[in-house]
């Protein structure tokens, strides 16, 4: 930690709370503003200036630092050749400036340079790092300002759709201690999750709402256009859960039964190609879309976490011996791939504190897992609990996700963040489902 963060971490701290009472008073007739606004930000803030100094006391190092790193030397491009700074952050698929690889490779970090994914966020990096004048403590606190803004539109969508739910959702989104922690510094987690967020935001607006037709779609695909960019696989399963979502909301409108029955393939079918060619779209130059290359990424992250896992003891899992990525070996495993994602690390697999955190957490979860699910009421409650178009998202999202990230983490280091887009939703599933269980108990 340097002389410039212990100078500049007040000061921001202090504009960020000017700028939030500011929003909190233009939405004064707004009553999530007044009760939640502030309250969230604290434990965003708490959470991010958390994150930095783990990273730079305890872990000395790790990816967030490397990214800081990497988009440091494009401070002094900025300042001294603005024009090729800009010309690297606008075009997407540009190399690095070489004039900056030498500080790079000196701080080690020039592994970065070579990949679309990691030049995404090392420009996204740089952007923050003109606006904190490359301080690292402030960089995470401005990334976890804006990333708030994001989180808090998606919180107040779901409770428009459930007011009676605003407390447990408030928890959902806004006070999970692993989604703070890890979604509130520099990095990729924290493009993904803010990305997420606003893609279910602003396609709620756009399909079911009708809110501000062209500026929701240009938004889309934009945001759609950044995750594919950082983690393709995301877009891919994100875009047929929300199709599934507005096909299960506009046939509950049908109250003939006739209709309601044809009405759900017809939505299906024309959302799931409409899903189809916007993802086709996007990822016209992505390699990520590749199912060969997926398979490929995922076999390299199984082989270097668990070379981590078993060389630097690290949290490694297993699934066993006999994990591969075709379609009957990714079913075989998922079930425990699952397990795992929503409900690891279990205690006896904790190293220390920071997966102390998320083991509580998970055990949290387990809990209140297990008191709505486990029991006879959600299976009486099956036919209700399928009309539910905000149900009908978070399930096959959940499910997808986690399997992808419990078959490719091997290690709970990587897993626990790689996990917090899915934790809101799971919140989410386990709220509704508890409250459409008690509505239909009482009719």
């Amino acid at each position: 930690m340097e002389v410039l963060d212990i100078l500049l971490l007040p000061v921001y701290t202090a504009l960020i709370y000017f700028i939030a009472f500011r929003i909190k008073a233009s939405n004064q007739s707004n009553p999530l503003y007044q009760r939640y606004f502030i309250k969230g930000l604290n434990y965003k803030m708490f959470g991010s200036i958390g994150f930095a100094l783990i990273y730079l006391l305890y872990y000395k190092g790790g990816d967030s630092i490397n990214y800081f790193l990497a988009a440091k030397p494009l401070y002094n491009l900025a300042l001294k050749s603005p024009e090729k700074y800009f010309a690297f952050v606008a075009d997407m698929t540009s190399a690095y400036p070489p004039e900056c690889w030498y500080e790079c490779w000196a701080n080690s970090v020039d592994f970065l340079l070579r990949s679309n994914t990691t030049l995404t966020v090392i420009r996204i990096t740089s952007i923050i790092n003109l606006l904190s004048f490359n301080s690292y403590v402030v960089s995470c606190i401005i990334v976890c300002f804006l990333s708030y803004l994001f989180i808090f539109k998606t919180f107040k969508l779901f409770v428009s759709i459930y007011p009676m739910l605003d407390k447990e959702f408030a928890v959902a989104f806004l006070m999970i201690p692993s989604v703070i922690f890890w979604g509130s510094g520099v990095g990729k987690d924290v493009i993904m999750f803010s990305g997420i967020m606003y893609f279910v935001y602003c396609f709620y607006q756009l399909v079911i709402l009708k809110k501000s037709i062209v500026t929701n779609i240009f938004k889309l695909l934009l945001t759609a256009y950044l995750i594919s960019l950082v983690r393709g696989f995301i877009i891919i399963t994100l875009a047929p859960c929300l199709i599934l979502m507005a096909a299960i909301y506009y046939r509950n409108a049908f109250k003939n039964p006739v209709f309601r029955f044809i009405a759900l393939p017809l939505f299906l079918g024309g959302g799931l190609a409409a899903s189809y060619l916007f993802i086709q779209n996007i990822g016209t130059t992505m390699q990520s879309y590749s199912l060969d290359t997926m398979q490929k990424t995922a076999e390299g992250f199984k082989s270097w976490h668990t070379t981590l896992g078993e060389t630097q003891g690290g949290s490694f899992y297993s699934l066993g011996n006999d994990v591969d990525y075709t379609t009957a070996g990714i079913l075989r495993k998922a079930p425990i791939a699952i397990v795992v994602t929503l409900f690891g690390p279990f205690f006896w697999q904790i190293r220390n504190a920071v997966m102390l955190m998320s083991g509580i957490e998970s055990l949290f979860f387990l809990y209140y897992f297990v008191k709505v699910f486990m029991n006879g009421k959600a299976y009486r409650a099956l036919g209700i609990l399928f009309r539910d178009h905000v149900i009908m998202f978070c399930i096959p999202f959940i499910i997808i996700i986690a399997i992808a990230i419990g078959l490719t983490s091997f290690n709970y280091g990587a897993l626990v963040r790689y996990k917090i887009p899915i934790l809101p939703f799971f919140a989410v599933l386990i709220a509704v489902t508890r409250y459409r269980i008690n509505v239909a108990r009482t009719d």
